[in-house]
């Protein structure tokens, strides 16, 4: 049964939709990150995304909901794994790209199903997904509500899959600070208080923490080694992140969370 939303939730769902319709917050996020190039392609972000996709390697014949799908490459490299994939958004625009590209590459019309939709309140029935996977989505959201919903529509021992950003770096807070434009009024990156509380809820919970040190590194490279993408700097800095984040007590302060949860 989908929850009944709030006033506040609904003005919340508001903002969002006119910011990715209308603004294209999205793009702008892409632009800035484009200033930065060195954050994206540094040894700790590509242990990350290798991560990341260890955890999709074996989804051929799994149901998988694609939460906050966005322009659909997820949604269409996960279809490209054999897997059957709902894909929902709060942006018309951006369903309408994915079921283009849907389109264009071919795909079967039954191994997919796009829809604009509230993922505060799912439009899906109880326990179906095998897996439900989102990148930068949930710090958009209500958590509590979101999750509920997420626990709700997978079956038992199914798997959630986020990539968050974080809320208690420093030097992140202020780089948040100073770029409002490519930031919705609403989102929140996930704070140390999040964290547990999905952790103290119905998950089994296996988190993994990226950008403590290589995140700062990377912009400061970017700026200064701009050329030299592939440079000692960032080398050093992930070997340095990979030792200190062994220290449990320093992992909110990292730039992301790779959030692997299995519902009980």
């Amino acid at each position: 049964m989908t929850p009944q939303l709030n006033d506040k939730l609904r003005d919340r769902v508001e903002h969002e939709k006119s910011a990715h319709t209308e603004d294209d917050i999205l793009k702008k996020n892409i632009e800035l990150k484009g200033l930065f190039p060195h954050l994206s392609v540094s040894p700790t972000m590509q242990r990350l995304e290798k991560d990341f996709h260890l955890y999709l390697e074996n989804v051929k014949g799994l149901r998988i909901l694609d939460l906050g799908c966005g322009y659909g490459e997820q949604s269409l490299d996960l279809l490209q794994r054999g897997a059957s994939v709902s894909g929902i958004d709060i942006s018309q625009k951006y369903i309408d790209h994915t079921i283009k590209e849907a389109h264009k590459f071919n795909f079967s019309k039954s191994s997919y199903d796009f829809r604009v939709m509230d993922a505060h309140a799912l439009d899906f029935s109880d326990a179906i997904f095998n897996l439900v996977v989102g990148r930068g989505i949930l710090h958009h959201l209500d958590l509590k509500v979101v999750m509920g919903e997420i626990h709700r529509v997978l079956k038992t021992g199914g798997k959630a899959l986020f990539l968050e950003p974080l809320a208690a770096n420093p030097f992140l807070k202020l780089f948040r600070v100073l770029t409002p434009h490519a930031r919705t009024k609403d989102e929140r990156p996930l704070s140390p208080e999040d964290i547990r509380d999905i952790e103290n809820s119905d998950w089994h919970v296996q988190n993994k923490y990226y950008g403590l040190i290589s995140a700062p590194v990377a912009i400061f490279s970017s700026v200064f080694l701009r050329p030299f993408a592939d440079n000692f700097l960032l080398h050093l800095a992930d070997s340095i992140e990979c030792r200190v984040n062994l220290i449990k007590t320093l992992e909110p302060l990292n730039q992301y969370v790779l959030l692997n949860l299995i519902r009980k």
